[in-house]
């Protein structure tokens, strides 16, 4: 019983490997084992490259006498990987599975199901952890040598790690369907959580080289103060080197931890198994409704489409993100801009880089693009309304104008501030933004009106998936470097104010013609649909 609902769990989270969701049809056994032998193939590249890289980095370190220092923070790696990897699957498949219902009508026993369930969350942790510990000690042992006694301790050292992912990612997954229960608006949350992330991501990312040359610089008073302060983190490093009184510390306050966990989930999954969010009483209040204009009521609808989906927002917006970013960027660092342009006499080329900039930005939000398509099947739903095709379409393309309009504007307020420009250049950049704005507004809903796809199972095919977003997000790349980039040979000819009031009217001119395609054949194709 344990093994098929085991079976179930894995299937479920690697659904997509057995299921094509664009045609709604399993796939066959030759495709699915060529996306396992990629899946494979990537976690090893990855893990061998990275995690790999990271413990060569560090074996420095193991030669000075702190090798159990190496473990603890490869060790800490790990878990933060692990639990980062199978947190939500712990949340979606341990405590607030979809089918959770239906398997506990069945004659199946609840702790059949508990340790199933749990298996599942083991073996995502172990992956993924594993990923980081394994190429990290493989090239420890082969740049520093070992022994017996610290492969057993690196062997067993995987597997308490494994464990402690395990008890983590119960907990951290118990907290976030707890929350989840009580939210109203979950898309903004995730949103959140992802852009968290991402944050975190590039930080350490850009800062890892110098952790790391800090680290081993100074590598005896870090060692000696993480012994004294934090001694924990030497006898769980201690443990990984086979060190006998270590390793018994360390599996006994892990299998300890484990118990705890799994004596706290026994007694209480059936309530977080069968929990359902609050529904909050609201007293009806008499109010009156304004009345909006036709457009008016679709921009809202399109709005109300985009915040119920985190694909949606994540996949077509983060460009908004990345403008106010870019925008706080420069004016903290107005004053070194400034610097480099008195110092080298490139004002005019920084000019225009701002707006090549601008421009990157902008066709990074490629909201209009899967719009059409993300209609589907309650197309007739608008097509019912006494609504004409133009209106609608008019809809998807102002709707992404309003979501890049205040973040392009913004952008380009502070990148003009922070270098010091003139007025008449701080004017044509704006400028320039504002018809960047429109001109991908109806470059995307272009792109959009051309291979639509209605039929689709899953919002995450035409968000992510489609020609239409690929051609939109690649040829609005390309457009921004074909725009701005050719300065690069003219200007010893031309300044930069004649450049970008140039490059503005030509992306007025491209929308002007867009917007007229729209109109007519654009509204054709819409009511073929």
């Amino acid at each position: 019983m344990i093994k098929t609902l085991l079976k179930k769990q894995l299937t479920e989270i690697f659904k997509n490997y057995f299921v094509d969701a664009k045609k709604n049809k399993a796939r066959s056994r030759t495709s699915t084992i060529l996306y396992f032998a990629f899946f494979a193939f990537l976690m090893l590249f990855i893990s061998c490259s990275i995690f790999g890289s990271l413990g060569f980095s560090l074996t420095p370190i193991v030669k000075l006498g702190f090798g159990w220092l190496y473990y603890a923070v490869i060790g800490l790696i790990a878990v933060l990987f692990g639990v980062f990897g199978s947190v939500f699957s712990t949340y979606s498949g341990l405590y607030l599975a979809k089918d959770n219902d239906l398997i506990l009508s069945m004659p199946v026993p609840v702790r059949a199901i508990m340790v199933s369930r749990l298996l599942g969350v083991y073996l995502m942790g172990l992956m993924y952890s594993a990923v980081v510990i394994l190429p990290a000690v493989i090239i420890r042992f082969v740049v520093c040598g070992t022994d017996a006694a610290e492969i057993t301790g690196a062997v067993l050292f995987t597997v308490l790690i494994s464990l402690f992912v395990l008890v983590l990612s119960c907990i951290f997954g118990y907290l976030v369907a707890k929350v989840s229960l009580k939210l109203k608006n979950k898309s903004f949350i995730t949103v959140i959580f992802a852009l968290l992330f991402f944050a975190a991501y590039y930080y350490v990312y850009f800062n890892a080289n110098k952790f790391l040359t800090g680290l081993i610089d100074n590598i005896v008073y870090y060692g000696e103060n993480l012994k004294n302060k934090a001694y924990f983190v030497y006898v769980a490093g201690a443990a990984a080197e086979g060190e006998v009184l270590p390793l018994v510390m360390v599996s006994a306050a892990v299998l300890l931890s484990l118990s705890l966990t799994l004596f706290v989930i026994s007694r209480s999954f059936i309530k977080i198994a069968t929990s359902t969010a609050v529904q909050a009483r609201v007293k009806y209040k008499a109010k009156s409704q304004g009345q909006k204009s036709q457009l008016g009521a679709l921009i809202f609808k399109e709005l109300k489409r985009f915040t119920s989906s985190p694909n949606y927002m994540l996949n077509c917006a983060l460009g908004t993100v990345f403008m106010i970013a870019a925008g706080v960027f420069v004016v903290l660092k107005g004053a070194d801009i400034r610097t480099i342009i008195i110092g080298t006499g490139y004002a005019d080329l920084i000019t225009v880089g701002i707006c090549a900039v601008i421009a990157f930005m902008v066709s990074m939000n490629d909201v209009a693009t899967p719009s059409v398509s993300l209609e589907g099947k309650t197309l007739w739903l608008v097509r019912s309304l006494p609504v004409d095709a133009k209106t609608v379409l008019k809809s998807k393309y102002l709707f992404e104008i309003y979501i890049n309009a205040l973040p392009a504007l913004f952008l380009a307020i502070c990148a003009v501030a922070a270098t010091g420009a003139d007025t008449l250049t701080a004017v044509l950049v704006i400028l320039f933004a504002a018809a960047a704005v429109v001109f991908y507004a109806l470059f995307d809903l272009y792109c959009g009106l051309h291979k639509v796809n209605l039929n689709w199972t899953n919002e995450v095919v035409p968000i992510k998936q489609s020609v239409s977003v690929l051609v939109a997000l690649f040829g609005g790349f390309g457009i921004a470097i074909g725009l701005t980039f050719p300065y690069l040979a003219f200007s010893a000819f031309v300044g930069a104010k004649i450049y970008i009031a140039v490059i503005t009217v030509i992306l007025s001119a491209m929308s002007f013609l867009l917007y007229r395609y729209i109109n007519k054949k654009g509204v054709k194709i819409f009511e073929m649909l």
